[in-house]
């Protein structure tokens, strides 16, 4: 159930004059809901996007509608019912992605447009968004969301870091609509708004449970928009191969392979009578490296390890080695540039799967 305080309770900020609109706090535990007609605070409306975005109204008036909002895991969902208006929101600068915390580090959006129509702009892009459509943003870079008429829109947030893409491809496809007539967009969309709107009555281990899946099926859109909008690599001569078909049995080889340290670009190449140089341009061509995506897949199966067994399993130590990992520190510092936290604070964290083994 929804935690409200009493100062928190019926807070209301009334405007003390400047350019932006005033705005009201609800603060919560897990689940928060503003019932319709709140004007929302500042502090509220940045958490629609995050804590690394200043957020402003971008129009006269109180920003008023109906807002749920929820955190499953590292997945953050909140709901919208607003009334025309908009925001926008530009980065708060902070420490080196190195050094930061979990929550100094960029997200990426994906919002819904659930019924209404929206305008997105970012990176110079400009997008508008009908029913059923959806659109990607990060909060790495300055935003606009505009609601020219009352809309209901679900914003379903995550760390960047937790996909396993470069950020050339993601900027392919920022600001971009995806429409229900694509063979992704029929499907994403309407799955994304049913599990937004079903979060709030989930029980915790199927609730923490859904940020892997949508990790799985934002990654599958966003290399599936790649592979539309950039040529294949071409197939030198006599290798008689078709990338299109060799590219799963190559990931399939890592994945049986994955354990052993000596598992290798040239070992890899071999295995499939290619040459390294074309090996690495296969990759490249999908806007990462062998390397990356090698250990982004070490790190994935670390973690369900970690998470699964916690502090009765075998240690990190053990875990790094166990999937190819042949010093534990730099497990520990590519663990935590990936998830924003330690291995150990990431065994120690209450993950749903445990109570299944």
């Amino acid at each position: 159930m929804p935690h409200r305080t009493g100062e928190q309770k019926g807070e209301r900020e009334q405007q003390q004059g400047g350019r932006h609109a005033p705005l009201s706090a609800q603060a919560t535990m897990d689940v928060a809901h503003v019932a319709k007609g709140t004007s929302y605070s500042a502090e509220t409306v940045k958490g629609i996007l995050g804590p690394t975005m200043e957020v402003r109204a971008q129009h006269a008036g109180p920003f008023v509608g109906d807002m749920t909002r929820g955190r499953y895991g590292y997945l953050h969902i909140t709901t919208l019912d607003v009334a025309p208006h908009g925001i926008s929101g530009v980065p708060v600068p902070g420490p080196d992605i190195v050094t930061a915390s979990r929550h100094d580090r960029p997200e990426l959006v994906i919002a819904v447009q659930a019924s209404g129509t929206g305008v997105l702009e970012q990176e110079g892009r400009r997008t508008r968004l009908s029913e059923a459509d959806l659109a990607l943003f990060t909060t790495a870079r300055g935003v606009t969301l505009d609601f020219p008429e009352p809309s209901r829109v679900h914003l379903l947030r995550l760390p960047q870091a937790v996909l396993p893409v470069s950020g050339e491809e993601l900027s392919d496809i920022l600001a971009t609509a995806i429409r229900p007539g694509t063979e992704l967009g029929a499907l994403l969309a309407p799955l994304l708004s049913s599990l937004a709107e079903a979060a709030p009555r989930w029980q915790f281990q199927a609730a923490s449970r859904m940020a892997g899946h949508v990790t799985a099926l934002l990654t599958a859109l966003i290399t599936d928009h790649v592979a539309d909008t950039r040529p294949t690599a071409a197939v030198p001569a006599g290798a008689g191969t078709d990338s299109r078909s060799l590219m799963p049995r190559i990931r399939a080889y890592i994945n049986l392979h994955l354990a052993e340290p000596e598992l290798s670009p040239r070992s890899i190449a071999a295995a499939h009578h290619i040459s390294v140089r074309y090996l690495h341009r296969l990759f490249s061509q999908e806007g990462t490296t062998i390397s990356r995506w090698i250990q982004y897949r070490r790190l994935e199966e670390a973690g369900r390890d970690l998470a699964r067994r916690g502090r009765d399993g075998p240690t990190i130590s053990f875990v790094a080695h166990r999937w190819g990992f042949v010093s534990a520190n730099h497990f520990s510092r590519a663990f935590r540039n990936r998830y924003g936290m330690t291995p150990r604070d990431w065994r120690d964290f209450p993950h749903p799967n445990r109570a299944e083994t």
